[in-house]
């Protein structure tokens, strides 16, 4: 039985081109493409860090779209409902990154990854920004209005506990990207446990 093979440091910026997309070399291990989307652009860094493949669309909104929010400072209703939309993706998440930005993520272990695998998950990523970035906007916003009445709740690093998460404002509408589900594609690799913090680019 032939073995499965890693997939490479070198195939990486190969598989995005493929996408029609243009890599752009970070470091000799990380890429980033700058991808057109609604009329604005998505920028997606991909990093191999040898175990692990790591996706990001960073930073998910135009942090000039909802000033005063971002770089770790959020109202807790909006972070709760956040956390309700990661409940309903597979494969994709959306977390905080060290600057406390909001960025959508995919982690892959390469131990038998294949190059479809890849690709299907950097469609996910894409599909998923597409559908989720004006929603997810529009919630932002919708809840920053609301904290000014109350404060906002600041966070560095990542979500609040679900169990510290502040009763569900029934008046608040649900996260919505129309009646279409998503095709996740997801993979076995993709259902591996969950891996160690990235390191950082």
């Amino acid at each position: 039985m032939a073995e499965s093979s890693i997939i490479s440091v070198e195939e990486v910026p190969r598989i995005l081109s493929g996408r029609g997309w243009t890599p752009r070399t970070l470091d000799k291990r990380t890429w980033r493409c700058t991808i057109p989307l609604g009329g604005g652009t998505a920028r997606i860094v991909v990093r191999h860090a040898g175990p692990w493949i790591y996706l990001s669309v960073m930073p998910f909104l135009d942090p000039e779209s909802v000033k005063p929010w971002g770089a770790g400072k959020y109202p807790a209703r909006f972070l709760g409902r956040i956390l309700a939309v990661n409940a309903n993706l597979s494969m994709v998440k959306f977390a905080l990154d060290d600057d406390g930005d909001l960025v959508l993520r995919v982690e892959l272990p390469t131990a038998s990854l294949q190059a479809r695998e890849l690709e299907t998950a950097l469609g996910l990523l894409f599909t998923t920004t597409e559908q989720y970035r004006a929603p997810i906007r529009d919630a932002l916003l919708d809840a920053g209005r609301v904290a000014e009445q109350s404060g906002p709740y600041e966070a560095r690093s990542s979500f609040p506990p679900e169990d510290d998460d502040p009763p569900a404002d029934e008046a608040a509408p649900a996260i919505t990207v129309g009646d279409a589900p998503l095709d996740t594609g997801e993979s076995e690799a993709a259902r591996a446990s969950d891996p160690p913090p990235p390191p950082s680019a």
